[in-house]
């Protein structure tokens, strides 16, 4: 008989099916659980590395940004080859201009030259053509930009001349300029406008010296409430002026009158002109303003006066019809250039073969003599120099028993009178130690006595070149002894 087999029954498999399915699905439950953290632990180190490099991508970004904001500005670009020429054939012209003393045609030149190269050799220029022009307040800006030139190892030695040059006479134009204490009366000085030949001034800064150019300016005020008002002063170089300029309240009553600009009712007009240079003009003792200009005047004589940078002054009496314009040339004398030049302490050297003679007689000595000057400007027509001068003379002869060398050491003080720009004459006395060597003893003592020179020819503008014809005596405790020479001197005018 064959044996029994017992089929097990469907819902019983099926229960162990499940049971099964459900354990594989327990022991997997874990892996899905570690996965998915460390899919969200994959998504946070994700982030966290995008958010790391986008702060490194900031941090660069801002860096680079404040450096490009805090690096300084990149250099001008170099001038080409056609500027650098274009700038020397502008400074051979200013320069030549500047020679003839055209001022104004120099100062374009130097100005054009100096805006393509930008460098200490043409700014310099610009400053003295600048000075020549009275504009001294523009001259020591440019003065102070050569002198703070930044330096380049490899620079052209003209660029550490002129920027040392520039800074030495920035700080001698210092006393030369001008200033203006502008005082308002009648209102608030913080509710006045006020304005120096249109540039208005800072309220904060009315207190304060205002420098200016030399010459005529105009001063304007106005302020709520008042009537505006002005005022012209004329400034001499170096010097302080203080101005009240008055605001009267405007209640309702007619305002005053303001100053005729165009023509005055039953007068006329006076029309000043100068040939060569600009000056300062003053009617009837007020100043009006630089020359050329048209002022309006009342019919009748008035005096008419014109001063020069270089201080000289010019008057002329000028009678003006009703209703005619009256011309009044003036022609500055030359000397008023050289006053200009020469008026304050200035410094030179000399040189000179000369020759001598003991007044009691003998062979003539022959020798030559070296100093420096120091040249004080008077006025135009008159200058005193002094200095001090070392002569060394020989007495030329077969003999050596009569042979003499001898050396003196003076100091002269001359007063010299400029005829012209190109001739003057000296006269004054000398003062010092002289010595005859190869004596037995040696003749050694004071010596005295006058110089003067009869002609002396200059020549120059900046710079000074004389020679002059000079001739003196000289008693003292060695000899007496008359004495003459040919000097050439070199003054430095700047």
């Amino acid at each position: 008989m064959p044996p029994l087999r017992v089929r097990p029954r469907r819902g019983r498999t099926r229960s162990r099916r499940q049971s099964l399915a459900a354990l594989r699905a327990a022991l997997r439950y874990p892996r899905r659980i570690m996965d998915s953290e460390r899919s969200v632990i994959s998504s946070r180190v994700t982030l966290v590395r995008f958010f790391r490099g986008f702060a490194r991508v900031s941090s660069a970004a801002a860096l680079f940004v404040t450096t490009a904001l805090l690096a300084p500005p990149l250099a001008l670009a170099e001038p080409s080859s056609a500027d650098k020429e274009t700038a020397r054939n502008l400074m051979k012209e200013g320069d030549a201009k500047f020679a003839t003393r055209d001022y104004a045609g120099a100062l374009k030149a130097y100005q054009a030259a100096h805006a393509i190269m930008q460098v200490p050799s043409t700014g310099l220029p610009l400053a003295k053509a600048q000075i020549e022009r009275g504009l001294l307040v523009e001259a020591r800006d440019t003065l102070l930009q050569v002198s703070r030139h930044p330096k380049d190892a490899n620079e052209p030695a003209a660029f550490a001349k002129a920027r040392e040059e520039a800074a030495e006479l920035a700080q001698k134009l210092t006393t030369r300029i001008p200033s203006l204490v502008i005082v308002v009366d009648g209102a608030s000085s913080d509710a006045a406008v006020v304005a120096v030949d249109g540039a208005s001034i800072p309220a904060a800064a009315l207190s304060a010296p205002r420098k200016v150019n030399p010459g005529s300016h105009t001063i304007t005020a106005s302020a709520s409430g008042f009537h505006p008002a002005s005022t012209t002063v004329n400034v001499k170089e170096g010097a302080n002026e203080k101005v009240t300029i008055k605001l009267v309240p405007a209640d309702g009553s007619k305002p005053p009158p303001a100053p005729a600009a165009q023509t005055i009712e039953g007068g006329g007009k006076i029309r000043i002109e100068s040939a060569a240079n600009e000056g300062n003009v003053f009617i009837d003792g007020r100043a009006v303003g630089a020359t050329p200009l048209e002022v309006p005047v009342t019919a009748g004589v008035h005096e008419v006066e014109i001063q020069y940078p270089g201080g000289s002054r010019e008057k002329r009496q000028a009678t003006v019809a009703a209703g005619k314009t009256e011309r009044v040339e003036f022609r500055p004398s030359p000397m008023d250039e050289v006053a200009r030049h020469r008026k304050g302490l200035h410094f030179g050297g000399s040189f000179s073969p000369a020759m001598a003679v003991y007044t009691e007689g003998g062979a003539v000595m022959f020798g030559a003599a070296a100093g420096f000057v120091m040249n004080i400007g008077i006025t135009p027509m008159f200058d005193f120099r002094t200095g001090g001068t070392l002569t060394v003379m020989h007495r030329f002869i077969e003999d050596p028993r009569y042979q003499v060398t001898q050396v003196s050491v003076v100091v002269p003080a001359m007063l010299r009178v400029n005829w012209s720009p190109w001739f003057s004459s000296a006269a004054g006395l000398s003062a010092g130690f002289v010595a005859d060597l190869q004596q037995d003893p040696v003749l050694f003592g004071a010596s005295v006595g006058p110089e003067w020179s009869l002609i002396s020819m200059c020549a120059g503008d900046r710079r000074q070149y004389e020679i002059s014809f000079n001739q003196g005596l000289r008693f003292g405790h060695a000899r007496n002894d008359f004495h003459q020479s040919v000097t050439f001197t070199y003054l430095s005018l700047d």
